[in-house]
């Protein structure tokens, strides 16, 4: 058994090793299980892990806020990983249950995603397989220094809701060369205000749609023209992303998704 510190939990966790049964209810640490080659150690996955592809044929026993409790008490899996925010109440409870659990902290900039990358290491014991991922994706950000261009992001989540300043998107808009237009915000997520959006004159307005399908950028389209926001939709450049990209807060926020950011601003012209 081994002990690692959790600064979520503030304690140590005993784990047993060397790990042979992983579960994951944390989307980005599913991905970073797999990167690091512990695909086949992982036995089960909540039902939004899907990266890389080969975590879609995982078993799925929850969500963020539900788990199936009758394939953990039968497998008892060596380590849980989760995430706080949603997942608060759900944590408790499989601590409770007596289960390893490891909760991950939400990445609030793109360096803390690095950093969870080296906490998922040191918990699998996978240290070295993970400075060298920690480094190999520290090496593919391209920091852009030259003017900044205005970003607007809007995830469609039930409703409007832009990223503020304490996110790992804010930052990587930021490092791509641009510029949230709600970095000036505390809070990390909410429902921008259409007054707001006009007020600060975004030169690029990024659309994340849960599907990228025509049907489904023509309703966000139109729901933006509904709140007021014509005359930014005409004046801008108006981009769509794949569902869950640039929400995703994983490696591949960094490698995919940093990258697609800094080629949409690059090619931004007034």
């Amino acid at each position: 058994m081994v002990k690692v510190y959790n600064e979520v939990l503030d304690e140590r966790i005993e784990i047993g090793y060397p790990i042979r049964k992983i579960v994951s209810l944390d989307p980005p640490t599913t991905e970073t299980l797999f990167i690091l080659g512990l695909g086949g150690k992982v036995i089960a996955t909540d039902a939004f892990s899907y990266r890389p592809p080969e975590a879609k044929m995982t078993k799925k026993i929850g969500s963020y806020t539900h788990v199936d409790l009758e394939f953990l008490r039968q497998t008892r899996p060596d380590v849980i990983f989760t995430t706080v925010g949603a997942q608060k109440d759900l944590t408790k409870k499989l601590i409770a249950e007596g289960f390893p659990v490891y909760p991950m902290p939400i990445p609030t900039s793109v360096s803390k995603i690095l950093d969870n990358v080296i906490l998922v290491g040191e918990v699998t014991g996978e240290k070295k397989p993970s400075r060298e991922l920690y480094v190999k994706l520290m090496n593919s950000i391209q920091i852009s220094i030259n003017k900044r261009i205005k970003v607007y992001v809007e995830f469609d989540l039930g409703g409007a809701i832009t990223p503020g300043f304490p996110t790992h998107v804010s930052d990587g808009i930021f490092l791509a060369g641009g510029e949230n237009i709600f970095d000036d915000k505390e809070e990390a997520y909410f429902t921008p205000d259409p007054i707001e959006v006009i007020s600060r004159s975004p030169d690029i307005v990024i659309f994340e749609p849960k599907r990228n399908t025509p049907e489904e950028r023509t309703r966000l389209l139109t729901k933006a023209e509904e709140r007021g926001l014509q005359e930014i939709l005409r004046k801008s450049k108006v981009l769509f992303t794949v569902g869950d990209f640039l929400a995703h807060m994983g490696p591949s926020f960094i490698t995919e998704g940093m990258t697609w950011l800094k080629s949409s601003i690059s090619s931004f012209s007034y």
